[in-house]
């Protein structure tokens, strides 16, 4: 999603911070020793129950009959580094709860995506702040006004386009948490459910990904199978993942 900056003038909105997608490492889920699949089964509650390693997502009602059973992909599993930073892209096991909902949610870019986006184009990382305005090389001024980056030449201000990679020559610049150059449209499809920690199911795009493990850590689902979590699965829900 690399293109050149073209000037646009945009309504201030707010932003969800929806879709970090990794997971840290050091997360605590469930008590040590718990065993997840065991305690899915015991539930007598409407959960919803994921097995990693099969990459299937159930939703159970009470009395433990199967409501919805639907294909999902999981994380990748590996690990990405930069700079003594440690991202783990696996879907953590253990027990969380739905804790909310989201419609149109957007993707707001994590830092380890532009470090992604760096190798993958052989570019140079740089970060622009309110408190950090970057001189750039034609004599513009990359800045932060509020929550919108953009470049300044003389007195004009040019937004940067919300949902283009900030790239001026071989630098790809990291804007600050809160921008709207972080937030990303249609990248997590229709609707959220929000599992805390920045973990999710959520829809994609990419509906060859689904059934893999191939994500940042959270659980995407087809449109149909998100569809109907959205309208069933109420906040509160708990759900299973072993």
């Amino acid at each position: 999603m690399i293109r050149h900056p073209r000037p646009q003038v945009h309504a201030a909105r707010t932003l969800v911070l929806a879709g970090l997608l990794s997971v840290p490492a050091t997360a605590q889920t469930v008590p040590a020793g718990t065993d997840v699949r065991a305690a899915a089964s015991s539930a007598k509650e409407l959960r919803l129950v994921v097995s990693v390693a099969d990459r299937r997502l159930w939703v159970l009602d009470p009395a433990g009959d199967t409501l919805l059973a639907a294909r999902v992909a999981v994380g990748s599993g590996r690990r990405l580094r930069s700079g003594g930073q440690v991202w783990s892209f696996g879907t953590p096991r253990g027990v969380r709860t739905v804790i909310s909902k989201e419609a149109d949610p957007l993707w707001i870019r994590p830092d380890w995506a532009y470090v992604e986006v760096a190798r993958e184009h052989h570019l140079r990382l740089d970060s622009v702040s309110a408190a950090r305005p970057r001189p750039l090389p034609d004599g513009r001024s990359l800045i932060v006004r509020g929550h919108v980056v953009g470049t300044l030449w003389d007195s004009t201000f040019v937004e940067w386009p919300e949902d283009d990679e900030i790239v001026i020559g071989d630098v790809l610049y990291i804007p600050p948490i809160g921008s709207e150059q972080r937030a990303v449209p249609g990248v997590l499809g229709a609707y959220r459910l929000n599992l805390g920690e920045g973990l999710g199911i959520h829809g994609t795009p990419d509906h060859e990904s689904i059934g893999r493990a191939v994500t940042h850590g959270c659980l995407r689902l087809k449109d149909d199978d998100l569809d109907w979590l959205f309208r069933n699965v109420p906040v509160g829900t708990r759900v299973f993942i072993y």
